[in-house]
């Protein structure tokens, strides 16, 4: 999927690198099931790494950008409604990712065991479950939106503002 707004175009990437770390954080919980792995292990501690690393800042910064400047932008257009939807979908998202961010730093500390591989395993499927079809509604619903509306003077506007804060 191509976008000609380059706004549009970084959170469609955006997108598309949290939905590959989510298949890989479920096939990591599908390959390991009740066992819980060695949090050393180089691939396990690149996933653990790599979610660190990548919540925050889709939970977060991603989130908290789409809020305050695009669903306000559709919203002064005369479309609330999606962005009430998708800002309610985020409250439901932000909490799960960051028990699991926390959650990381236990388990790279300490490592698995028993009640926090279950614990990972259930935050992990969690989010899983609401990110990835969040991200896809996003993809075919808001960026399209975005796309056809956006003047070129607000999509420099709004594509500076997004990368100056990355």
């Amino acid at each position: 999927m191509n976008f000609h707004n380059r706004v549009c175009q970084k959170l469609h990437e955006e997108h598309a690198a949290v939905i590959a770390l989510m298949q890989e954080l479920a096939q990591t919980i599908a390959r390991c099931r009740d066992n819980a792995p060695d949090a050393r292990n180089p691939m396990v501690a690149k996933l653990l790494s790599d979610l660190a690393a990548e919540l925050p800042g889709e939970v977060e910064r991603h989130f908290a950008f789409e809020e305050a400047e695009l669903f306000s932008y559709l919203g002064e257009a005369g479309n609330q409604g999606i962005g009430a939807h998708l800002t309610y979908e985020h409250g439901i998202i932000r909490p799960i990712g960051a028990a699991l961010v926390k959650l990381i730093g236990d388990v790279r500390a300490q490592g698995f065991d028993a009640a926090r591989w279950a614990e990972f395993r259930r935050l992990g499927q969690q989010l899983n479950d609401c990110l990835v079809p969040h991200a896809r509604k996003e993809d075919m619903a808001l960026l399209p939106l975005l796309d056809d509306l956006m003047d070129p003077e607000k999509e420099m506007q709004l594509y500076e503002k997004y990368v100056e804060h990355m």
